[in-house]
């Protein structure tokens, strides 16, 4: 560090952010890193996922019709399991960019940002949304009117 006119300078923090990102059909979503307890294999058939006290299906969030095998992310807070087609890789940013202004209401809430990811753009789920959204895993069906808007990565422009 340089003592100068103004004193000593420090030393600029870089903030760096963990992104999941994973598949849901043909979309790709991030989830920060730091809200996920872990990753598993996700045995569709199970009852009651090990950990796991409620269960939501990104397919029935956007849409998508489910495959029989996919992948599992355990939220840290709550036991809340989030049901996912793959997990693609953990990618770290300098920085997650705010929402556009075409994001209104409760989307706003969905999504904490959107990260630049080579030459596309992905949303970050928010995952506290996820909870919330969560249904205990006695329960079955899932409400069509909290369906989630689908952003395709290709046709996000910031």
């Amino acid at each position: 560090m340089r003592a100068g006119r103004l004193g000593a300078t420090r030393p600029v923090l870089e903030t760096r952010h963990s992104v999941i990102l994973f598949r849901v059909g043909p979309y790709r979503m991030g989830i920060d890193a730091g809200a996920l307890k872990e990753i598993r294999h996700d045995d569709a058939g199970a009852p009651r996922p090990a950990g796991c006290e409620a269960v939501v299906s990104a397919h029935a969030l956007f849409g998508v019709p489910a495959k029989p095998e996919g992948r599992m992310l355990v939220l840290r807070n709550g036991g809340v399991g989030v049901r996912v087609d793959r997990v693609e890789r953990m990618i770290e940013t300098r920085e997650l960019r705010p929402l556009p202004l075409a994001f209104q209401g409760d989307e706003r809430s969905w999504y904490c940002g959107l990260v630049l990811v080579a030459d596309s753009v992905c949303p970050v789920m928010n995952p506290e949304t996820l909870a919330r959204l969560a249904e205990p895993v006695e329960e079955k069906a899932s409400s069509s009117a909290d369906t989630l808007p689908v952003i395709p990565c290709e046709a996000a422009v910031l």
